[in-house]
């Protein structure tokens, strides 16, 4: 069974010297080193640039003022209740995720 060995092209280099130097044959090992990638083929390839998939949303105006209060009362029962519904109207978010995939009609 095939073992896996990991190590640096610098401890291949060394592996090879203290072969050569104790007269054994280090022709396996100079082609393990052969067939490493060079340096430059190693090196990070340029950005591939992404491309949108969705277009960029522009920055939506937050609610405030009296409208606060006129959409809390329009919004489902677990945002109305919740310590951050003031987030949630501001952002015109009124129906949580369990209330839409139930389907409960909320808001306007």
């Amino acid at each position: 069974m095939p073992a896996n060995v990991h190590m640096s092209k610098k401890e291949l280099n060394d592996l090879i010297d203290a072969g050569k130097n104790a007269g054994n044959d280090t022709s396996l090992l100079e082609s393990f080193l052969a067939e490493l990638p060079s340096e430059k083929a190693r090196a990070n390839p340029p950005p591939v640039p992404v491309r949108r998939l969705e277009p960029e949303r522009v920055a939506e105006e937050l609610v405030t003022g009296p409208e606060l209060e006129r959409l809390r009362i329009l919004a489902c029962p677990h945002i109305r209740s919740s310590p951050y519904w003031e987030d949630f109207v501001s952002r015109r978010v009124l129906v949580c995720s369990d209330c839409q995939r139930a389907g409960l009609p909320f808001g306007e």
